[in-house]
């Protein structure tokens, strides 16, 4: 799909109680079907398993691959 103007991005790690953990990241972003009237729209963009820690550097580069 194609989005004309800004997409805001959500991101968000967690470990699972079998210790694996994941990553996903959401975009979101307003569409005005009709003049006057907004929608929020919503997708995930990428969700991985996640084998190395997840400190900021790692996770910057699974977020930076998810939005290649």
């Amino acid at each position: 799909k194609v989005v004309t103007g800004e997409v805001n991005l959500t991101c968000d790690a967690w470990k699972a109680s079998n210790t694996d953990g994941y990553f996903a990241v959401t975009g979101h972003w307003i569409e005005e079907p009709k003049s006057g009237t907004w929608e929020l729209q919503s997708a995930v963009l990428g969700f991985t398993q996640l084998s190395n820690a997840h400190h900021g550097k790692w996770l910057g580069q699974v977020l930076f691959k998810i939005c290649d």
